[in-house]
């Protein structure tokens, strides 16, 4: 299972995935070698090239996020608790997974910047340098979450009927974990060629798994034990490794533009390190922003409780958190496939000296973005309510249920609304990384999030004394914040200037 925003990794939700398959691939000759998946830059449009990167990557999320949804919905048929104590362990995944950048960002940029320049060569050693750096990475992040996630648990007051939940859940799903890590650079490479389908047939194939595997260790069907979330847990550890086998043999064996052939020869040293990070840090720095307020917001909401009837307190605000992030995931597809282009195209087109084109496609990507971004908020202010409840069919406490899904709608009006401009974010975001200037969508993710929604919430909740809205309107300011200030920066044309 791998992304969505603050819940459970479903595989999305981290992975926008993208990739191709030889038998669909373009197939060109340059300088005697053969280019599968190549994008044709000189005798298509920019629209042509944009779709031949986004479609594979739509697809993919399309499938991947059904399997997110049916997971969601497996979880939601076990009780609020269990939501709950997903929703927590997502926040801390999701926060770990942002360190991937620190290779991530440098590999694509890196790949694209020597692929546009026919530096075929230079770019396969770059890939087989990130991946190195990527099975450290994945080492020590699978350690960091299996031995010190759970103290990280008790920030956001879990019940002790939550603890436990969340606590097996994150044990049992890290070395998952760091096999997506290593998936995930080698997908970076993917990228950086052009190549946005191989690992649309790798990821997809994960998470039809993965949703086999969860009905039958959550439910216990066909003789296997009920294991509920820890269930959950394994079922994406187990895909999580046969994608990492699949994708691995897509490198060995050169189904992509790129091969592993020569791993062994292509060690990083130290100043290859630097010039990944010089590019990493920043992408890190904005990646971390997000669930580190991420995790600060899911506690804050965990405070808002609501008075039972019976005299009690519930944390309903933190389950309709939970529950409307996984909501969201219904529009995620489009997103990803639309992130998936810009960061080729415009380091490919940066590697061939042609800068106004790569200005020209972040455009026209963001331009599709917002109009995609107006139709989706539509649907979450008519229909966010029904898309909720899918989430949340156990019905042991309707009342409870009721106050969830009323929250869980707001969530999902304010977050949509300001996902129109937030896009720009994402879109030009992913101009910035294509060129390796990676500092603008990071000072612009630190300015909405430290200085806009974490405050705004804190005056919300203490002066206002709002309730849920106090969360929802935080996160909906940020979004117009950041969205804006990406769009300005990437205006001012420096990142066309930018050396990798």
């Amino acid at each position: 299972m791998l992304r969505s925003s603050c819940t459970v990794i479903s595989i999305h939700h981290f992975i926008s995935l993208e990739d191709g398959g030889s038998p669909c691939y373009h197939w060109a000759s340059i300088h005697g070698r053969d280019s599968l998946a190549k994008l044709d830059l000189d005798n298509r449009s920019i629209y042509y090239n944009i779709w031949q990167l986004a479609w594979p990557a739509a697809l993919a999320s399309v499938l991947m996020n059904f399997a997110h949804i049916v997971d969601r919905m497996f979880i939601g048929e076990l009780g609020l608790a269990q939501v709950t104590a997903v929703g927590f362990s997502g926040v801390i995944i999701w926060f770990s997974f942002a360190f991937i950048e620190l290779v991530t960002a440098g590999t694509v940029a890196i790949v694209a910047r020597h692929w546009g320049s026919e530096e075929y060569d230079r770019g396969e050693a770059a890939g087989h340098k990130a991946l190195w750096l990527g099975i450290g990475l994945a080492v020590l992040m699978a350690g960091f979450l299996f031995l010190l996630s759970p103290l990280i648990l008790r920030l956001f007051s879990p019940t002790p009927e939550q603890y436990p939940l969340g606590r097996d859940y994150m044990r049992i799903f890290a070395p998952g974990f760091g096999a997506i890590l290593v998936a995930y650079t080698i997908h970076s490479v993917f990228t950086g060629s052009g190549d946005t389908r191989t690992g649309m047939f790798a990821f997809v194939t994960i998470n039809v798994l993965n949703v086999f595997l969860n009905w039958l260790l959550i439910f216990g069907n066909w003789g296997f034990p009920q294991m509920g979330v820890r269930g959950a847990a394994l079922a994406t550890s187990i895909s999580a490794f046969v994608g990492l086998g699949i994708i691995l043999a897509a490198y060995r064996f050169k189904w992509s533009n790129v091969s592993l052939k020569g791993f062994f020869g292509h060690r990083p040293n130290l100043k290859d390190a630097k010039r990944f990070l010089r590019i990493g840090l920043p992408a890190t720095g904005h990646a971390i922003t997000r669930p580190m307020t991420g995790m600060a917001m899911m506690a804050l909401a965990s405070t808002l409780t609501t008075m039972l009837a019976g005299g009690g307190e519930a944390n309903y605000v933190a389950t309709a958190f939970t529950i409307g992030m996984m909501a969201l995931s219904f529009g995620h597809f489009f997103s990803n496939g639309l992130m998936a282009a810009p960061a080729p195209l415009v380091g490919q087109f940066l590697g061939r000296g042609e800068p106004e084109r790569a200005r020209d496609t972040a455009n026209k990507v963001s331009r599709i973005g917002v109009a995609i971004q107006v139709v989706l908020a539509l649907v979450y202010v008519l229909f966010g309510k029904e898309l909720a409840v899918l989430f949340l069919r156990n019905q042991a406490d309707p009342l409870g249920n009721a106050r969830v899904l009323e929250m869980a709608h707001r969530y999902l009006i304010f977050i949509g609304l300001g996902a129109c401009v937030s896009i720009l974010a994402w879109t030009y975001g992913g101009a910035f990384r294509g060129a390796g200037d990676t500092k603008p969508p990071m000072w612009g993710a630190l300015i909405a999030n430290w200085a806009i929604k974490l405050p705004f919430t804190l005056l919300a909740i203490y002066v206002f004394k709002w309730h849920d809205v106090s969360i929802w309107s935080a996160v909906f300011l940020s979004q117009v914040a950041e969205g804006l200030y990406v769009w300005m920066r990437f205006r001012q044309g420096r990142w066309m200037i930018q050396k990798v």
